[in-house]
């Protein structure tokens, strides 16, 4: 089952939901996420890709489920 979380981001006009695989689960380990499979290039970019650009990462993402529970984000 592919989980997609939201995260909301905010300027001075608008509220913006943007599709995100994070989950919180954050420890880079060869240059892959081990909780969302991605790469620290698609972490960094993330709010530059459109819906169809992270959707279609998301896809194909694979997380490291092993080493996942092991790390937390804070």
């Amino acid at each position: 089952m592919q989980c997609i979380n939201l995260l909301m981001t905010t300027n001075e006009d608008t509220a913006v939901k943007i599709s995100t695989p994070c989950t919180r689960k954050c420890k880079l380990i060869n240059d892959h996420c081990v909780g969302c499979g991605r790469t620290w290039q698609q972490i960094r970019d993330w709010t530059v890709y459109n819906e169809s650009e992270r959707l279609a990462i998301m896809k194909d993402l694979k997380p490291n489920i092993q080493l996942k529970d092991q790390y937390e984000c804070w």
